[in-house]
């Protein structure tokens, strides 16, 4: 992990998120697109903010010159080429490698400042993204299973093995399946059914002998939240960053109304979601190599409908849901590759998406 300069650092390497406070530098942050990313630079600046720094917030994708600015830089998962300021934050204290940032992030602040428990939350809620649709993954990384006992000891969430579907335990199951959209009850996600639904319904209709060989890890916050477990707040993240962009992520860590408010608008998008899955499942929808393109509106949220499809496996693991609305095209960011990202820097973007006309879709289908 780390920075990839094109030429030698004009200042001493800085060893510690410490030191650059201790210097009382101005800060710039730059974060990427996906969850993690976004609510650890949340998190690091709430820090900032708690010590009285005076600091500057970026995406990789916002069209600025960072090797142009005179301050120091900082990027979280953002690995800044070009920028003699520049520091990843994976290179500021050593730790052994891991596909996780958030981890260094602790590492650095927790004994600068004391983190709040929906900080915690959230930061594993956004480290989860990497692991949904659960039908699709491995086990969690022990990384992120000694994290989540270490919240679990601390008394910030409990464990309990259950089916993969939202809300296990906590409602009714026609609740449940009405808008669990980890493992995707198709018959019953985005409806209220009138019958009474059983364990064996919902098996069968997920081709599984019993919802015991369903049964993983399942995270609850002891404390009210918003939330019915740490799973859900991982697909509000996404929703969040693709219906309403990437800044709101970063509020979260600083203001967890941000976050109550938007458990409030994905429940209610459960409905616009399941139209575009309707959608879908119609053949309406054009094929461009990874790209599906449907006619939805932005509020489906094109990371939580692509999850959905890969999880009832009707779309490819690499596969996009694009939005076309009039002639543009809108690409939910944190699903690209950060290759393909860089790409787009600068592009016009709405909320979480990039609305590309016809020529530069075709560009990006190509790359």
């Amino acid at each position: 992990m780390g920075l990839i300069p094109q030429q030698k650092r004009e200042q001493p390497k800085t060893r510690s998120l410490s030191e650059l406070v201790r210097k009382g530098e101005y800060l710039v942050v730059v974060g990427d697109v996906t969850a993690e990313s976004l609510i650890s630079s949340g998190v690091l600046l709430r820090t900032l903010r708690t010590l009285g720094m005076d600091f500057e917030f970026y995406l990789t994708v916002d069209p600025v010159d960072f090797g142009q600015l005179t301050n120091r830089v900082i990027g979280v998962e953002a690995y800044i080429r070009n920028c003699l300021n520049c520091v990843e934050i994976a290179e500021l204290k050593a730790r052994k490698d891991s596909p996780h940032v958030f981890g260094v992030v602790l590492e650095m602040i927790r004994d600068l400042v004391t983190l709040t428990k929906e900080e915690y939350v959230l930061l594993l809620s956004s480290a989860l993204t990497r692991y949904t649709p659960r039908s699709l993954v491995g086990s969690l990384s022990d990384e992120l299973i000694e994290f989540a006992g270490e919240l679990v000891s601390s008394g910030v969430i409990k464990e309990a093995v259950t089916p993969r579907l939202i809300g296990w335990g906590m409602l009714p199951l026609e609740e449940i399946v009405s808008y669990s959209v980890d493992t995707c009850v198709l018959r019953f996600f985005g409806k209220q059914p009138a019958d009474k639904i059983t364990e064996v319904d919902i098996a069968r209709e997920l081709k599984v002998e019993s919802l015991r060989t369903l049964e993983d890890r399942t995270y609850i916050p002891t404390f009210y939240a918003g939330i019915l477990d740490v799973y859900e707040a991982a697909y509000i993240i996404e929703y969040l960053i693709d219906v309403e962009g990437p800044e709101y992520a970063v509020f979260t860590p600083l203001n967890y109304s941000y976050f109550l408010w938007a458990v409030r608008s994905f429940r209610s998008s459960i409905k616009d979601i399941r139209k575009c899955l309707d959608m879908f499942l119609e053949k309406s929808f054009d094929r461009r190599g990874q790209f599906y393109v449907v006619e939805c509106g932005v509020e489906s949220s094109g990371t939580v409908v692509t999850k959905i499809l890969k999880g009832l496996r009707l779309v490819e693991e690499n596969s996009i849901v694009v939005f076309r609305i009039s002639d543009n095209y809108y690409v939910p960011l944190q699903l690209l590759t950060r290759s393909q990202r860089t790409k787009l820097s600068g592009t016009r973007t709405v909320g979480g998406y990039a609305v590309l006309d016809s020529n530069s879709f075709l560009k990006l289908q190509k790359s």
